[in-house]
């Protein structure tokens, strides 16, 4: 006569029918994207290419002033590369969600007033997941990336009823603007003496100026926000003219359009 085995208690439990009551929410994935060993493969192939590229009696020396202090928001898209050739010694970096000043003010110090950066450019970007989640809501998130998130409410507290009456652009524009004014007020004394500039600009990830992927499109320097006077501005005398309709909020074309619709528009008649 053949004996039945009896099974463990934990797995008769584990085979009974979920109750109703369960909880049925997904289980996020343990790993997204590539996995560890293949990003640590790259990392150490690819400084074997660097190191191996480089002169070996010559090593990697930092100047005493970078050429800029960068703020960008964390978006792994948006990089150095994107607007300047030899990012590696020459740009100081400091990135958070939302490009915010006040998230690392320490940080942003020490490229102003250590390192003595003449330049301190405060890029926001379109397509900003940051912004997305600020205006749909984050209350689902952790503790301490809702706290840097809430820092948005500083710079996009006034808008129209409900942050997402405004445009995305909009919104990246108004947020660009009140870094800059923060950072003015911040290192008045710096720009006072002409040792300074602070530029604010957008990186056009998704084409919402129409002027093409990833374009850097300058809307502030020093505070000064309106497009003519942006234009000629001391700091700007090295862009030719086709190079200055990528400076302002607006292509000069789209302003010429909308001047003629107007003028043609108003004719004086009821």
């Amino acid at each position: 006569m053949r004996r039945e085995t009896a099974l463990p208690l934990s797995l008769l439990l584990a085979l009974l029918p979920l109750t109703s009551d369960a909880d049925l929410r997904p289980i996020k994935k343990l790993r997204a994207g590539l996995p560890p060993y293949a990003v640590t493969e790259k990392i150490v192939r690819h400084n074997e290419q660097v190191v191996a590229s480089r002169p070996t009696d010559k090593p990697l020396q930092t100047p005493g002033t970078p050429h800029l202090t960068w703020l960008a928001d964390c978006d792994a898209r948006v990089q150095a590369t994107l607007f300047y050739p030899e990012p590696i010694d020459t740009i100081y970096t400091v990135r958070n969600p939302g490009n915010q000043l006040s998230l690392s003010a320490g940080a942003i110090d020490y490229g102003v007033n250590e390192l003595l950066t003449p330049v301190l450019l405060i890029t926001g970007n379109t397509n900003s997941d940051s912004l997305r989640l600020f205006v749909k809501g984050y209350s689902h998130l952790g503790a301490d990336l809702r706290r840097d998130l809430d820092g948005l409410r500083l710079s996009l507290a006034e808008t129209d009823p409900g942050a997402g009456a405004m445009t995305e652009l909009a919104l990246v524009e108004k947020n660009v603007d009140f870094q800059v004014a923060t950072a003015l007020k911040r290192y008045r004394e710096r720009m006072e003496s002409g040792r300074l500039v602070v530029i604010g600009a957008v990186i056009d990830l998704n084409n919402q100026y129409r002027l093409g992927f990833n374009r850097l499109r300058i809307i502030n320097i020093n505070g000064e926000t309106t497009p003519e006077k942006l234009r000629v501005m001391h700091h700007l005398i090295r862009l030719d003219k086709r190079l200055l309709g990528l400076v302002g909020r607006q292509p000069w074309e789209e302003e010429n359009k909308e001047t003629k619709v107007t003028r043609k528009g108003s004719t004086g008649k009821k």
